[in-house]
């Protein structure tokens, strides 16, 4: 099918000035015949539900085999396509699905599973509800009616290493078809234990031929780097046995000749091992950066997006409306006061074109309300400034973007400057909020119109391979860091002795593993609890048990994790051991060897440290090595000690006022 376009919910001008007509034959005064301001703005206020709307869509789709693409996709995909590719995948559960992909949460501003019920509640039909999120492995799934493990499937599915957080929307849906038909799909996130030693070597390995891919940008570069280093390594050692043959003094026409084919030995063997490798890195076909992709081209030119459905949908609408105004039903922002604000429209002192809509960086917009407003002018024709109102993800509050196009009488910074702080809790409010802002910026003549930051961050793919292999450090390598590297052997080899003799492997557990075993821990314990056995839970363990399931539904992090497997750990062995000490602390070097046995001194933390057995044993430096080591936020490695202001290591993991731990993570989690 097309793009889906506002479903035939609508509110007319005709009609909201149907009660003007009527009362006009019977009224005879002046006023009367001059056109009064009909009551369409308040269609604004009314709410028209992001689950309405799809299920308005999925109406006309075939019965139990419902597919709906939005339109927002486009900037990524191809909507009919996909569709096309949905459908073939679903159609092999042999139970009625309903699939809808969008960029956008839904009912609330957040993912968190609300679409599929409100979508069940809407249409009332039974099947499997999933709300697929473009290029992602998290979306939201429910069944009614059908004997389908769609959580588990879910987990088993999120669990995989085989799938990437950003693999595309069809490849998600045909493995969690697959994970959904699968006999074991109950147990088959028990599948995916922690990385082996091989694992993490291939996964290593893989990293270094994506930084080495010619179709990247950097891939040339660093493979000239690379080369040239290996090649000034040669430089070295033939050096290196020249300088060993010349401290033997006289050498003699026999040495002389062994000098001089040494050298010129080095010198080939050199350029070989440097040049060998842009063979290969020439021959690749073009692709990866060096393509770039439809929405990146689209936005070179108008109408700046891949697909112009959206806008032109958009552009209909402001059209046919009352007032320049445009409410998405895709938004679940609140409605109240916008007829007011769409009678103030008018009033500004340079044409205005005002829109509440959802935006995300998967959509066709990529999430920029600037792509927005120069896509719409370009099919609209219509000079303006557009304002934006939305929400920004992980955010509290409704923020607008002001973009003047084509006026050239407005201060594109000056209006930036006084609208890029507006704030408020409802799109009413920040709308008006940026008209006033609006009424305080010079217009006329000569107004400075700066390029908008789409068009001037310079997306281009990057220049010819060759001249990249070599500016990329290749001189560098050469001349200093192989020779170096070389003269560095024997710092190498105590290195290398150093390496050998490397932390335990939890010290080293990456982000994928400790999700694997969250996502296990955490299952595990859901199902507790789902079940009969949910009574048996020490009553002062409930609250921890619970936030862990909340927590491992809003963007854990890496600490998440270790929480979710320390907690669920202590309740399912607080299950099998009912008079067992639950309350022990977790050993503070690294809270996933398990309970602490003992407690000394240590310059691992401040005063007495639980510890497990074996890290009681060990010394002071193996110790330190062994401490944990997550991911913070923002993508930086250290230790999980460092953290001390999250509620986790604030409270060691429930084993200090738990009650109080709970309450802590629902508010880190809030505050999101």
């Amino acid at each position: 099918m097309p793009g889906p376009s506002r479903p035939r919910i609508r509110f007319p001008a005709a009609l909201a000035a149907l009660p003007a007509l009527l009362v006009l034959p019977f009224t005879a005064s002046p006023a009367a015949a001059e056109p009064a301001l009909p009551d369409a703005p308040s269609a604004y206020e009314t709410r028209v539900t992001p689950a309405e709307y799809y299920a308005d869509l999925m109406a006309d789709e075939p019965e139990g085999a419902a597919v709906v693409v939005d339109e927002a996709v486009s900037g990524l995909h191809d909507p009919e396509e996909l569709e096309a590719d949905l459908r073939e995948a679903f159609d092999t559960l042999g139970e009625p699905y309903h699939v809808v992909v969008s960029p956008f949460p839904g009912p609330g501003t957040e993912w968190g599973g609300a679409m599929p019920p409100a979508l069940h509640d809407r249409l009332g039909s039974d099947g499997v509800y999933v709300h697929l999120r473009p290029d992602s492995t998290l979306f939201d799934v429910a069944a009614y009616g059908v004997a389908l493990p769609v959580d588990e499937a879910r987990s088993a599915l999120m669990s995989d290493p085989d799938f990437d957080y950003g693999a595309p929307v069809d490849q998600v849906a045909e493995g969690f078809v697959r994970a959904l038909t699968d006999p074991a799909a109950g147990g088959a996130a028990d599948r995916y234990g922690p990385p082996s030693a091989g694992d993490r070597f291939a996964e290593g390995w893989r990293g270094l031929l994506d930084d080495l891919d010619p179709t990247s940008h950097n891939g040339p570069g660093n493979t000239g780097f690379l080369a040239g280093t290996l090649g000034g390594f040669v430089l070295g050692a033939g050096g290196y046995l020249v300088w060993r043959r010349l401290r033997r003094g006289a050498l003699g026409a026999g040495g002389v000749a062994v000098v001089t084919g040494t050298a010129a030995a080095t010198v080939v063997l050199a350029g070989a091992v440097s040049l060998a490798p842009l063979a290969h890195v020439v021959s690749v076909p073009e692709g990866g950066a060096e393509v770039l992709s439809p929405r990146e081209e689209a936005f070179s030119s108008p109408p700046y997006v891949v697909s112009t459905a959206r806008v032109e949908q958009i552009a209909r609408e402001l059209e046919e409306n009352t007032a320049p105004l445009y409410v998405d039903p895709r938004t679940p922002l609140p409605l109240d006061g916008l007829a007011a604000t769409a009678e103030r429209l008018a009033d500004a002192p340079v044409p205005v074109r005002a829109l509440v809509l959802p935006m995300d960086s998967a959509d066709e917009f990529s999430g920029d309300p600037e792509v927005l407003a120069h896509a719409l002018a370009s099919v609209s024709g219509e000079d303006a400034v557009y304002l934006v109102a939305g929400h920004r993800y992980a955010e509290e509050g409704v923020r607008v973007s002001a973009s003047p196009v084509g006026l050239g009488t407005v201060d594109s910074y000056e209006l930036w400057s006084a609208t890029s702080e507006i704030e408020e809790p409802s799109p009413a409010l920040a709308l008006d909020a940026a008209l006033d802002a609006l009424e305080g910026v010079e217009v006329g003549e000569g107004a400075y119109v700066g390029t908008p930051y789409f068009m001037d961050s310079g997306i281009e793919p990057p220049g010819p391979r060759v001249p990249r292999y070599f500016d990329g450090g290749f001189p560098v390598g050469v001349v200093l860091l192989g020779p170096l590297a070389f003269l560095a052997l024997v710092g190498a080899v105590a290195l290398t002795r150093l390496l050998v003799r490397r932390p335990l492997r939890d010290h080293a557990t990456g982000p994928r593993a400790l999700r694997r075993m969250a996502l296990r821990e955490s299952g595990a314990l859901r199902k507790v609890l789902d079940s009969d056995r949910a009574g048996e839970i020490p009553r002062e363990l409930m609250p921890q048990a619970e936030a862990v399931l909340i927590a491992m539904e809003h963007d854990p992090d890496d600490l998440d994790h270790v929480g979710a497997v320390v907690v669920s750990r202590r309740v399912m062995a607080a299950l099998e051991d009912p008079g067992g000490n639950v309350g022990r602390a977790p050993c503070r070097v690294n809270p996933l060897h398990g309970p602490s046995t003992s407690s000394q001194r240590s310059r691992v933390a401040e005063g007495s440290v639980p510890m497990c057995a074996s890290c009681a044993r060990a010394d002071e430096a193996a110790r330190a090595a062994r401490v944990l080591h997550v991911r913070d936020r923002l993508g930086g490695r250290l230790s999980y000690l460092s953290l001390d202001d999250r509620a986790w290591v604030r409270h060691h993991f429930g084993a200090e006022r738990p009650a109080r731990m709970a309450e802590r993570l629902l508010e880190e989690i809030d505050a999101r």
